[in-house]
């Protein structure tokens, strides 16, 4: 047996260590992907955040629907109330009127239109109008993912 050649048997254990290492590599990037999942949360202004924002502030706020009219496709409005945030999955009704206004270009995330009608939660995210109601960018429909107390 020559003294300068390797042992194969020798180096086994250390190609053993670097496949297994390889292998770990998607699990972590999937459990941290799943721990991003875990902490994503809604933003929303509280009754008194919301009442300091200013005339084309960005808004976020939750609403419950009351009244959905349809009108033009760029003139349609919401009305409902303002939703205190208590938790990730509860919030509480108060008594804060909100107007919403949007159209074709409000982009709507997990539901239709047609979502869209009394008794629906919905996340807004626009600007503040001269009249304090909000023109939506975005519409994110909770109902069915939150409960209201």
């Amino acid at each position: 047996m020559n003294t300068n050649s390797i042992s194969i048997k020798s180096s086994r254990p250390t190609w053993i260590l670097l496949l297994a290492g390889l292998a770990a590599l998607p699990l972590g990037f999937a459990w941290r992907g799943a721990g991003r999942i875990m902490r994503m949360h809604t933003e929303a202004a509280s009754n008194a955040e919301f009442v300091m924002l200013k005339i084309d502030a960005d808004a976020k706020i939750v609403v419950e629907v009351a009244d959905a009219s349809g009108g033009s496709d760029s003139g349609r409005r919401i009305r409902g109330k303002l939703l205190e945030k208590q938790d990730e999955t509860h919030y509480t009704r108060t008594s804060n009127p909100a107007a919403v206004m949007w159209g074709n270009d409000t982009v709507l995330v997990m539901g239709k239109g047609e979502d869209i009608h009394a008794g629906a939660i919905l996340h807004i995210t626009g600007k503040v109008s001269a009249d304090r109601s909000i023109r939506a960018r975005q519409i994110v429909i909770l109902t069915g993912y939150v409960q209201v107390k």
